[in-house]
């Protein structure tokens, strides 16, 4: 059984990134500008998403619009990760100066994520309804200080089982679909056996960092305020955070601009670690380390 080298893999995906950055930003610059515009499109016309609508069929359309953006979304994802995955795979060569395809592979991979998405909101939704019946069965018996203990464990075992699932499901998707040219979650899932410590090592390791700078760059666009404690009261509470989301609006377009500067750097990473991770638990027991 092939194992992930966690720090070859890390420093392998820094050399992609950094080596390759300018290529990176050629293959993802068009369909991350047009990301960009449609996140700000609702602000241009005096909207604001984050606000809650006022009546069900308000609702209804924003959760319809809701849906619908974050399917385009998700195809420009698909259209960035497949040039970047060959790139990181060698399966495709020279520099990049603008780049926008959308074909069979760029569907796959689309088909391939959405699938993953699905598994994980139907494996979220089982988590929360065992949680809602553990809870009321926890009412319903009273006090009983041992019974609780147990139905906490069993959705903290839920929970680890959700992140567990999700790590091993979702970190060979691209790879395996670019490469294999094949739309399989059970593949990813064979692939990454006995490498979970591993896989979640290696995406702390390249994304932890990224998320952190992006964290700092939110504070200094919005403020601190934005994370202070919320009241204890729950009206005052919504209130505030309906004020905080009003804020984040207010400085859409800084933090579009942070966005924007940060992609290449998390895309090329995350591409990068699955791509070395993919071709050293693809490759041949018998086989050496993944050039890169």
């Amino acid at each position: 059984m092939n194992k992930i080298d966690v720090g070859k893999t890390i420093a392998d995906s820094y050399r992609f990134t950094l080596g390759q950055l300018g290529t990176i930003i050629g293959l993802c610059w068009l369909p991350l500008v047009l990301m960009a515009v449609l996140q700000f499109l609702p602000y241009a016309f005096g909207g604001n998403p984050m606000a809650a609508p006022e009546n069900a069929a308000a609702q209804g359309r924003h959760a319809l619009g809701g849906l619908a953006s974050s399917l385009v979304m998700l195809l420009l994802y698909a259209i960035m990760y497949v040039p970047v995955m060959r790139q990181a795979l060698g399966l495709r060569k020279g520099t990049a100066m603008v780049h926008f395809a959308l074909g069979p592979a760029e569907f796959r991979v689309f088909g391939a994520l959405l699938l993953f998405f699905v598994v994980m909101l139907v494996m979220a939704v089982g988590v929360g309804v065992l949680g809602l019946v553990l809870g009321g069965l926890s009412l319903a018996l009273g006090k009983a200080a041992f019974v609780r203990l147990i139905f906490a464990l069993l959705i903290l075992a839920a929970v680890l089982g959700f992140i567990y699932a999700i790590v091993r499901l979702g970190f060979l998707v691209v790879p395996v679909t670019v490469a294999e040219e094949q739309v399989s979650l059970t593949r990813g899932w064979v692939l990454t056996q006995h490498n979970f410590w591993r896989i979640f090592g290696v995406v702390l390791g390249v994304l932890l960092p990224v998320y952190l700078v992006h964290l700092i760059g939110l504070i200094a666009i919005v403020g601190p305020q934005l994370f202070a404690p919320l009241p204890a009261n729950t009206n005052l509470a919504e209130q505030v955070l309906a004020s905080r989301f009003a804020l984040v609006g207010q400085h859409m377009p800084e933090y579009l601009g942070l966005t924007l500067i940060l992609a290449p750097f998390s895309i090329g990473l995350i591409t990068g670690a699955t791509a070395f991770g993919y071709r050293a638990l693809a490759a041949p027991a018998a086989a050496t380390s993944p050039r890169t």
